[in-house]
């Protein structure tokens, strides 16, 4: 029977179609995982590069930040330094003005001006008594909030 050559044929020919079928399945899983690995290769590049793209972005803005506060601070340095009191005295000279000797001011008397000097307001100021010894504990506080929360249902069930 295993000489017949037709039957050895037959044996051959579904272990064969059934080896190539094997075959391609795992061919086809194969490229599926292929392509699936490729996809999220490609996925995980763009996110990468989103990183970066974004990480590169904040330094540049950090550096920016960085380089506008020095140049506030060099402003408000220069500022001080303008509205130093040694700069505005030599302003003043360049543009005419003389320190006022007591003999070179002159007071102007204004008819029917009246100066009165604001006196101090009193602000009354209510002192609440304080205890001599504090005995509040947390079953006291507790016990003043459950009372007040009965009190707030019963004015509730009252309307």
């Amino acid at each position: 029977m295993l000489d017949d050559p037709n039957r050895r044929r037959q044996l051959r020919q579904p272990l064969y179609k059934g080896g190539q079928r094997e075959r391609q399945q795992f061919i086809a899983v194969m490229a599926l995982f292929v392509v699936v690995a490729m996809i999220i290769g490609a996925l995980y590049l763009v996110q990468a590069t989103t990183n970066v793209s974004t990480v590169r972005e904040i330094q540049q803005l950090r550096e920016r930040r960085d380089r506008i506060q020095r140049e506030n601070e060099a402003i408000k340095a220069e500022n001080a330094e303008l509205y130093s009191i040694p700069n505005l005295i030599q302003r003043a000279e360049t543009l005419g003005f003389v320190t006022a000797a007591p003999e070179d001011i002159q007071y102007l008397v204004v008819e029917g001006y009246v100066f009165d000097l604001v006196g101090p307001t009193i602000t009354p100021i209510q002192i609440s008594p304080t205890p001599l010894v504090y005995e509040d504990n947390f079953a006291g506080w507790l016990q003043r909030q459950i009372d007040a929360l009965q009190d707030l249902f019963e004015k509730w069930g009252q309307e």
